[in-house]
């Protein structure tokens, strides 16, 4: 009788639980590494008991425990799970919501590069490696086959004058 009140109690909490669909969240965090700020994207869903009425207390409790973070600790799995387990308990502390669970569908860190960075990634590249003989750019272009891609010219069609002309 225990085990049928139990199942019966758990599937009474079940159905009233509720999905939030948060989409696209940006916040900025801090890297570990340079202590510039990066913009780290999350899409999640919440599970639990009136989150989608409380929306804005979910909201704001993701905002103040993402911004605690580093955004290397966001990118590992262990990262992750503290972060999930550490956004459940402050909004049960805080605001008394009753979040079950959490499920991240995307989460992506992007840098803000400066100038600078930009600069010298390109040059490790080599894109701003110039020639500096003229004699190696004429022997690198006449060992690629050579494509004509013009379209052809129409031909000359001739003069209203002309042809009134000829015709007299």
């Amino acid at each position: 009788m225990k085990t049928f009140l139990w199942v019966l109690l758990f599937l009474h909490v079940n159905l009233f639980a509720e999905v939030l669909d948060v989409a696209y969240f940006k916040a900025n965090v801090f890297a570990k590494s340079d202590k510039k700020p990066v913009e780290v994207t999350a899409s999640l869903m919440f599970e639990g008991s009136d989150v989608k009425k409380q929306e804005h207390k979910v909201i704001d409790a993701l905002n103040i425990v993402i911004g605690s973070y580093y955004a290397e600790d966001l990118v590992t799995s262990r990262g992750k799970e503290v972060f999930k387990a550490t956004l459940i308990a402050y909004a049960k502390k805080t605001y008394a919501l009753g979040i079950d669970h959490i499920y991240i569908k995307e989460i992506t860190v992007k840098t803000n590069p400066s100038t600078h960075e930009i600069v010298e990634a390109l040059k490790k590249e080599g894109v701003f490696q110039q020639n500096t003989s003229p004699r190696q750019q004429p022997q690198q272009q006449s060992s690629l086959p050579q494509y004509n891609l013009s379209p052809p010219l129409p031909r000359k069609a001739p003069l209203l004058d002309e042809t009134s002309d000829a015709a007299q």
